[in-house]
């Protein structure tokens, strides 16, 4: 029987760029799909003190992260998407809603479903993309953004060889294009979880950059697998 040499080529090693503990359960969903990941966090997450929030406020979610900074006294929480859904309803959250979309489509989901009688807040880290609490206080909402949490960009580089890189981010992005512009990386394919995030790479050489239809993990697999 002939042996068949397999180059590290052929292997896809993708490098999950999130922040922990986040990254190790996306490295299972990763190798699931045949990838080989290598968890290397680009930001790191440390906590904001914040006011108390009021126990009548709808609660808006747009990244995991901001639950884990938060305690829940029952809240409504009205979240960006599934997996987010999901970690609220975990942390005792109620009556929870996800919109399965964007920042824009909670600000319709909230314009078309919620009265103005209660307070709404975006619980968020520091930068945030879209204009949420703006548009609803707009709208004649009672509605404003408290910062729970801070990324805080980490200058970290794999040493085993890559072909791609998991974008969770527009600040993760903007972290690696930062890193990636003194190096040559036009043998890396990016995947990038919206086009925000994407658009952070604009300048690079790369070999590919490819985009998630949806801002979901499944959705970025999928983008990743593209041949």
């Amino acid at each position: 029987m002939r042996s068949v040499d397999v180059s590290p080529l052929m292997t896809k090693t993708i490098w999950i760029t999130r922040t922990q503990p986040a990254a190790a359960q996306s490295a299972l969903v990763w190798a699931e799909a045949g990838f080989e990941p290598e968890s290397l966090p680009l930001l790191d997450v440390t906590p904001v003190s914040h006011p108390p929030i009021p126990d009548e406020a709808i609660l808006i979610f747009t990244a995991k992260n901001g639950l884990d900074h938060v305690a829940s006294s029952g809240h409504r929480a009205i979240c960006v998407g599934d997996a987010t859904a999901a970690h609220a309803e975990s942390r005792g959250f109620r009556d929870v809603v996800s919109v399965d979309g964007t920042s824009a489509d909670i600000t319709r989901w909230v314009l078309a479903n919620l009265k103005k009688d209660k307070p709404i807040i975006h619980v968020s880290g520091r930068h945030v993309r879209g204009t949420i609490t703006e548009d609803l206080a707009a709208a004649g909402y009672d509605a404003k953004r408290i910062i729970t949490y801070e990324s805080t960009p980490i200058p970290a580089w794999p040493v085993k060889r890559i072909s791609h890189v998991a974008l969770y981010s527009p600040l993760a992005a903007k972290t690696f294009a930062e890193l990636a512009r003194e190096r040559d990386v036009s043998t890396l394919t990016t995947v990038s979880i919206s086009k925000a995030t994407n658009a952070e790479l604009d300048g690079l050489s790369l070999n590919a950059r490819y985009i998630a239809t949806r801002p979901t993990e499944a959705a970025l697999v999928m983008a990743a697998q593209t041949p």
